[in-house]
C-alpha cells in the first residue's frame, strides 16, 4: 500500500534523515520525493510504501516530530517594489530596514526607468518572506520614509515567487472554503505537488490549472444553499408513449432525469454530493409525492458529478464496470479513470471539494457488462447467462448499451424504442442546450483534466454510432449535461 507525505525539514545538516529514519523503522520502502524550498521552510513530497499500519504509525511519528505543515507554520510571500535614484548604494537603506524587520528576500528584480537621463529610477521588485502580517505594515510605513514604496498585487497562477508555500496557500484556502480536515488538507497539498511535476515535465505552465481549479471551488461553493435553487433550471416533457418526465439541471454537476412510472419513479444519476440537500429540495418540491414513492436510479456511468448522491434512492442500477469502479474507489485504488496519470490529482482535489463518498456497490443491481474483448464503440450489455440486458421499468423498456470506455469505462446508455426516448449519459453532452452558469462551470473541465474524455477518438465514434443506431423517426435524447435534445434520425 502507498502513500505521500508533504513533511517541513529544518532549515540544517540532516534534516531529512529526522524523516526517513520513522520510515526505516516502520519498514516503509521511499519511492519518490519531490522536493521545494523556500528561505528556512524545506518541504519534501514522499511517497512511500508499507502496510497501512505502518503508514498510520508514520503519521503520527512525523506530526509528534512537527513535521507535517500547517499555516500557523509557515509564513507567506509579498511582492514589494522600491522606487530609488540609480546611484551607488541607494538600495543598501532598504536592505538594512529588511534586516532590521528581519525578513527574507526570495526574488528580486530591478529595471530602470529613464535610464541615461537626468532623472532616471531604478524600480526594485522583492519578494519578502513574512511570516507575521502584522508586521508588513509597519515595515511599508518605514520604507516610504527611504523612497516610494507599495505593495505590488500578483498572479499566483503565472508568476510563483513563494514555491511551495504555493501547496500550503492553495491547500488552505481550499480548507477554509469547504470546512475541510486537517487530513483532507494535507492530501490537497501532495495532489497539487504531483499536479505541478506532471506539467512540468510536458513544459507547460505547472500553476496556470490552479487558476481553474480555484474557479472551480468558488463556483461550487457559490451554487450551493439558496443560490442553488434560484439557478437550477427544471424542466418537463412528455415521451411519445405519453409517459411524463422531467430534467434538473443544476448550475455545477450532471443534468438529473426523472421518469413517472407505473409503480415507481425512476431516476437517472444523482449529481455531485455536495449539493445531496438541495437536489432533494428540488425533487420534493417537482414530482407529487417523491418522500412516499419508491424511488429507482440508473447510474450511467461512475464520476463524481453523477454518482454523488446515490443514498437517496431505495434501489440503484449499474454496469458491472460502474460497480467496479467504486469497489476500487473503496478499497483505495486507483479507478479506471485516476489510472491516468494526469487525471489522478485533480479527481483527488475535486473529490474532496465536492465531499465525494464512494457509494457501496453491494447492494447495486446489476446491468450486465459489454461482451469481453469487443471492439465495437457501442455494444449491448449481456447478463451473466450471456443475454441482452433489458430494464424493464413499466411503461419503459430501456436496451441496455455499454461504451468502450471513450468517456469512461462503464460508461451506459439507455435506448427505449418504443418511447423513442435515448438517454445517453455523458457518451453525448447537449453543449447547446446548456443555461449560462452550466456552460461557465462545464468549460472548467478540459483544463482541469485536459479532456474529460479518457480517449477522445473513442469517444467522438462512440456518439457518431449512437446516433447512427437510433435510426429513424423522432427522437427524444437525453444527455449527461444540458437539456433534451428533439433529433430526428434517418434511416
Amino acid at each position: 500500500m502507498r502513500r505521500e507525505f508533504a513533511v517541513v525539514l529544518r532549515d540544517s545538516e540532516g534534516a531529512f534523515l529526522e524523516a526517513d529514519r520513522v520510515f526505516g523503522e516502520l519498514g516503509l520502502d521511499i519511492m519518490r520525493v519531490s522536493y521545494n524550498k523556500i528561505v528556512d521552510v524545506h518541504t519534501c513530497f514522499v511517497e512511500v510504501e508499507g502496510t497501512a499500519e505502518a503508514l498510520v504509525a508514520a503519521e503520527r511519528r512525523l506530526m509528534e516530530l512537527g513535521l507535517f505543515p500547517t499555516q500557523s507554520r509557515v509564513g507567506t510571500v509579498r511582492l514589494v517594489e522600491f522606487e530609488m535614484a540609480n546611484a551607488p548604494g541607494a538600495l543598501r537603506p532598504a536592505l538594512e530596514l529588511i534586516d532590521e524587520y528581519a525578513l527574507n528576500i526570495t526574488y528580486v528584480n530591478a529595471r530602470v526607468e529613464g535610464e541615461g537621463t537626468p532623472g532616471e529610477v531604478q524600480h526594485v521588485e522583492m519578494g519578502l518572506y513574512v511570516e507575521d502580517e502584522a508586521l508588513l505594515g509597519g515595515f511599508i510605513e518605514d520604507a516610504q520614509r527611504i523612497c516610494p514604496t507599495h505593495l505590488v498585487p500578483y498572479d499566483k497562477t503565472t508568476r510563483i515567487l513563494d514555491n511551495n508555500l504555493f501547496y500550503v496557500a492553495f491547500a488552505r484556502e481550499m480548507s477554509r472554503r469547504f470546512d475541510l480536515t486537517e487530513a483532507d488538507e494535507h492530501g490537497l497539498m501532495v495532489s497539487a505537488n504531483r499536479i505541478v511535476q506532471n506539467l512540468e515535465q510536458t513544459g507547460a505552465s505547472p500553476f496556470l490549472p490552479f487558476d481553474y481549479l480555484r474557479r472551480f471551488a468558488i463556483m461550487i461553493d457559490e451554487n450551493r444553499g439558496e443560490r442553488f435553487a434560484e439557478r437550477v433550471r427544471v424542466g418537463s416533457f412528455v415521451t411519445a408513449g405519453g409517459a411524463r418526465g422531467w430534467s434538473v439541471e443544476p448550475p455545477c454537476g450532471c443534468t438529473v432525469w426523472v421518469f413517472e412510472c407505473d409503480e415507481c419513479l425512476l431516476v437517472v444519476d444523482s449529481g455531485y454530493r455536495l449539493f445531496r440537500e438541495e437536489l432533494a429540495g428540488v425533487l420534493r418540491g417537482l414530482v407529487p409525492g417523491w418522500d412516499e414513492r419508491r424511488r429507482v436510479m440508473v447510474l450511467t456511468h461512475g464520476d463524481l458529478d453523477h454518482a454523488g448522491c446515490c443514498d437517496l434512492f431505495d434501489e440503484v442500477w449499474a454496469t458491472e464496470r460502474t460497480r467496479e469502479t467504486f469497489r476500487m474507489q473503496r478499497a483505495g485504488l486507483p479507478d479506471w479513470r485516476a489510472r491516468n496519470p494526469l487525471h489522478d490529482p485533480y479527481l483527488r482535489i475535486t473529490n474532496r471539494a465536492t465531499l465525494y463518498e464512494a457509494p457501496d456497490p453491494g447492494p447495486m443491481r446489476s446491468l450486465g457488462g459489454r461482451p469481453a474483448g469487443g471492439d465495437a464503440a457501442l455494444s449491448r450489455a449481456l447478463d451473466e447467462a450471456g443475454r441482452p440486458v433489458t430494464l424493464e421499468v413499466p411503461p419503459f423498456a430501456f436496451e441496455v448499451w455499454e461504451g468502450a470506455g471513450g468517456h469512461v469505462v462503464g460508461e451506459t446508455v439507455l435506448v427505449d424504442r418504443r418511447q423513442h426516448v435515448c438517454v445517453s449519459g455523458d457518451v453525448f453532452v447537449n453543449v447547446h442546450g446548456e443555461t449560462k452558469v452550466q456552460k461557465a462551470f462545464n468549460d472548467l473541465a478540459p483544463f482541469l483534466m485536459t479532456s474529460v474524455d479518457s480517449v477522445p477518438a473513442l469517444a467522438r465514434a462512440e456518439r457518431e454510432e449512437l446516433f447512427r443506431m437510433l435510426g429513424a423517426g423522432h427522437w427524444q435524447v437525453l444527455g449527461g449535461h444540458g437539456g433534451l435534445l428533439e433529433y430526428d434520425g434517418v434511416g
